[in-house]
């Protein structure tokens, strides 16, 4: 009845054209849901049976031509728009389809960009070859394994050998130490301690490692300068720090003040730590120096304040953590 009428002119969307496509137009939408599902022979014959009844309808044209590009056959979609556009040649629409169809096709009949052909790769080292440079590099592995061995042993006999120094960077725990080192204790001590120089290693104490070294000296440093020496003990898994007093009076109260500052600092870098057995000396009369108190002291005992503990408390204190007092030393309080 409408064979030939034109489109809408206010919409480019076929489906919505007016003319002979209100014929067909439940057709139409069948055949493009088949396009959708990918049952294009299906939609494709339903197609043809609407361009026999309606050649000069322009909504089945590009219908057709869209159904052709989905599957990839380009000229087949190029011919239905050839068409469409002699039927509807104003129709921008159209002919921008049209426009963007051949140049797919130019794209894909274009010459293939040269191709590089790629050096020929080396041929594989022989079997020989490689056992060879496998043998080298073990042999400079052992080389060098054996110069590392040779100056770690020459900087801990120069260390033995030498004044402690203190030392900075990362504290690790020793790789190997000595048994438990604790120096015996003095015939004699004074009530008072005089102003001394720095005193060489306690006996046990010398020659630390790189990690007791470089715990001695922060334990120092957060005891105002205090002369400290640390050991790690591999057996017992601890550690041993021993604090010197320099100068003041000598008595209970003092010695307690001293290992418990001595703890608080090592517990506030190893927090962790289940205890650690410390230390105080001071200088005897017979030269040299001698342990006066020596106990295991755990993280609890980082909670006493060592500048505020009076008699009382240092009692109390003693009561709970024991400990070891030299028994040659006459200490005043």
């Amino acid at each position: 009845m409408e064979c030939g009428s034109r489109l809408r002119e206010d919409t480019t969307d076929p489906l919505y054209a007016e003319g002979s496509d209100r014929e067909v137009y439940p057709e139409l939408a069948r055949a493009n849901l088949l396009r959708m599902q990918g049952r294009y022979e299906e939609a494709i014959e339903i197609c043809r049976r609407i361009v026999g009844r309606f050649p000069s309808n322009e909504t089945v044209h590009a219908l057709l031509g869209d159904i052709y590009a989905d599957q990839g056959k380009l000229e087949d979609a190029i011919q239905w728009y050839e068409l469409l556009v002699e039927l509807a040649p104003t129709n921008v629409h159209y002919n921008a389809k049209l426009h963007n169809l051949r140049a797919l096709q130019a794209a894909q009949v274009a010459p293939p960009p040269p191709v590089s052909v790629p050096e020929p790769e080396a041929k594989p080292a022989k079997p020989k070859t490689l056992a060879y440079a496998l043998f080298g590099v073990l042999a400079l592995i052992l080389i060098g394994a054996s110069f590392v061995a040779g100056a770690r042993m020459s900087a801990l006999r120069q260390a033995a050998a030498e004044p402690i120094k203190p030392a900075q960077g990362t504290l690790e725990p020793p790789a190997v130490s000595n048994a438990p080192r604790i120096p015996p204790p003095s015939a004699s001590e004074p009530p008072a301690v005089a102003n001394t120089p720095a005193p060489a290693p306690p006996a046990g104490f010398a020659g630390m490692s790189g990690a007791e070294t470089d715990l001695a000296a922060k334990l120092s440093q957060r005891l105002n300068g205090a002369p400290v020496w640390c050991a790690f003990d591999p057996a017992a898994n601890r550690w041993q720090a021993r604090v010197r007093i320099q100068s003041g009076v000598l008595n209970r109260a003092r010695v307690l003040q001293e290992a418990i500052a001595l703890a608080r600092a090592f517990f506030e870098l190893y927090p962790n730590s289940p205890s650690i057995s410390v230390g105080v000396i001071a200088p005897s009369h017979a030269g040299g120096d001698a342990l006066i108190f020596s106990a295991e002291l755990p993280p609890q005992a980082a909670a006493v304040d060592p500048a505020t503990l009076n008699d009382e408390q240092a009692q109390a204190f003693l009561q709970q953590i024991g400990g070891w007092w030299n028994p040659t030393v006459n200490l005043q309080g």
